[in-house]
């Protein structure tokens, strides 16, 4: 349970990195101004959750923010991935709303990898930082089920935003 000088601390955290994905800053978040006294990605210590909990939180947060519905913009992204990594499988946004199998984990899989990108991003956002990675094993034995409700919160909050055609 958090103190509500803790809440505020974690408001403030989500609301300063949301706007800077919003932004389409993230990669710039370490040289953005900020309450540093304030900011849980500097101090996650000043909250009783473990500092993992807090910056998936603020990543997923972030994510919802910077990509928020199911539009063409993130069928685009999912897509230019898949052609990144050497796929030849392509999604629409009808495949990722019929929930074809093959499309959903095309979705899932970008999702995490924004999840993995975000968390390393934040670890450069300040000297204080910390660095974790999904695929560590510590991390993914500890936080998986955690890890996975956080994919499914931003796959659903875009599916309950889709964009009309």
């Amino acid at each position: 349970m958090m103190t509500p000088e803790q809440e505020s601390l974690y408001q403030y955290t989500l609301s300063h990195f949301s706007e800077i994905a919003r932004k389409n800053r993230f990669p710039d978040n370490g040289a953005i101004d900020h309450d540093s006294s304030h900011c849980l990605i500097c101090h996650p210590e000043l909250v009783p959750e473990h500092p993992f909990a807090v910056y998936l939180e603020v990543i997923t947060q972030s994510i919802k923010a910077r990509r928020p519905r199911l539009d063409q913009e993130l069928v685009e992204v999912i897509n230019q991935d898949l052609e990144l990594f050497g796929s030849s499988v392509r999604v629409t946004k009808e495949t990722l709303l019929s929930g074809s199998p093959q499309s959903l984990q095309c979705w899932t899989n970008w999702a995490r990898d924004a999840v993995a990108t975000g968390l390393s991003l934040l670890s450069i956002h300040s000297p204080t930082s910390r660095d974790f990675d999904l695929d560590d094993e510590k991390i993914s034995k500890e936080f998986g089920k955690l890890i996975q409700d956080k994919i499914e919160e931003i796959m659903k909050h875009q599916r309950n935003n889709v964009s009309p055609a």
